[in-house]
């Protein structure tokens, strides 16, 4: 079995620690199922933000008429636009591997689902390996409700809805966090008929209410958005997903139809693909790795990081975890992680 003074688990903020802990001269494995990248490169803020600058530009010509600017959209091209983003993606993707280079004596990349199979030990591909210090950065992956029919139907979520090449019609989206706002923003401008069905009272429940409903107001000029709405079942109904549910505030049944339909309810840790059960590391109850101020689990010397604990799952704020992670690994001075001011938008 191979050794390594540095595990690290995921590719995204994981890679801090990876360069930092080869600066120091520590040996390091690193270990991901891949895409290289985590979640903001492959299926997250980079991917997300290259489709919202088009639509900006839509809603900017749409809008100019205000300012005494008469201007028509002739064409949308939304292949065109979607292969845009995608050709950026995949050239980072391919500069990250041929980064990696051959694997040395102080270095290994793993790509494969790692799992714990016992104290500070990793297996990936059916080959184990060992530890002294882990770092825990395995992201986190989109939550599907357990609503009927669900696995009936060929849902979106923010993990294929880039490798959409058709504008779809109309478009269904359930949920009303960042996510659900933001590709509603963005269907919309392209032309697609859409329809936000959210649980909760208010859009983006987490921002101030004034956010919030000053949000709905502009959004419901462009698309319908419907509030404390509970899905209880999807089904297909020819070329057509049918959603049907009721107002959490009475019984009345009502459904809504479209092309397609994304889930966008929220996360889930992929701490569980881990089974960080056989390393007695803890979790909290909706799954992520609980750890203190200083980013240590309830395990000697393993750490965790990023969408995997469910802090705050910003990119910026998982970058600024590895370094803290980091430095309370190698000095004796722990420093605490500072959540007071988290610095966050939702491009809409």
């Amino acid at each position: 079995m191979k050794k390594y003074d540095v595990i690290v688990v995921g590719s995204g903020s994981g890679g801090e620690i990876v360069d930092a802990a080869l600066g120091d001269d520590f040996s390091v494995a690193w270990v991901d199922k891949g895409p290289l990248g985590g979640t903001c490169l492959n299926v997250g803020c980079i991917p997300s933000k290259m489709l919202i600058y088009p639509a900006d530009r839509v809603m900017e010509i749409k809008e100019a008429e205000k300012l005494g600017i008469k201007a028509e959209i002739k064409d949308v091209d939304f292949k065109k636009i979607m292969e845009h983003m995608r050709e950026p993606i995949r050239e980072s993707r391919e500069h990250m591997q041929s980064g990696l280079g051959t694997p040395t004596e102080n270095f290994q990349y793993y790509k494969g689902e790692g799992h714990f199979v016992d104290n500070y030990k990793i297996e990936i591909n059916g080959e184990q390996i060992k530890g002294g210090k882990i770092f825990i950065s395995s992201g986190a992956r989109p939550l599907i409700p357990p609503i009927k029919g669900i696995e009936d139907v060929d849902y979106l979520t923010n993990n294929n809805i880039f490798n959409l090449t058709e504008k779809p019609d109309s478009i269904i989206i359930i949920g009303g966090g960042y996510i659900s706002v933001e590709f509603a923003h963005f269907f919309s401008a392209m032309g697609t008929k859409v329809t936000v069905l959210q649980r909760s009272n208010r859009l983006i429940k987490n921002a101030e209410p004034e956010i919030s409903d000053l949000l709905k107001k502009l959004m419901d000029k462009r698309m319908e958005i419907v509030t404390n709405f509970e899905v209880s079942e999807v089904k297909k109904q020819g070329n057509k997903i049918i959603v049907i549910g009721n107002e959490r505030s009475s019984d009345m049944v009502k459904k809504y139809s479209a092309e397609k339909i994304m889930i966008a309810v929220g996360r889930k840790s992929n701490a569980d693909l881990l089974k960080i059960e056989n390393t007695g590391i803890e979790t909290d109850s909706r799954g992520y790795i609980k750890v203190n101020e200083f980013l240590e689990t309830n395990k000697s010397n393993i750490w965790a990081l990023g969408d995997a604990i469910g802090k705050y799952m910003f990119k910026h704020v998982a970058n600024e975890e590895a370094i803290v992670a980091w430095r309370n690994a190698v000095h004796d001075h722990k420093i605490p992680m500072n959540y007071s001011a988290v610095p966050y938008a939702v491009f809409t």
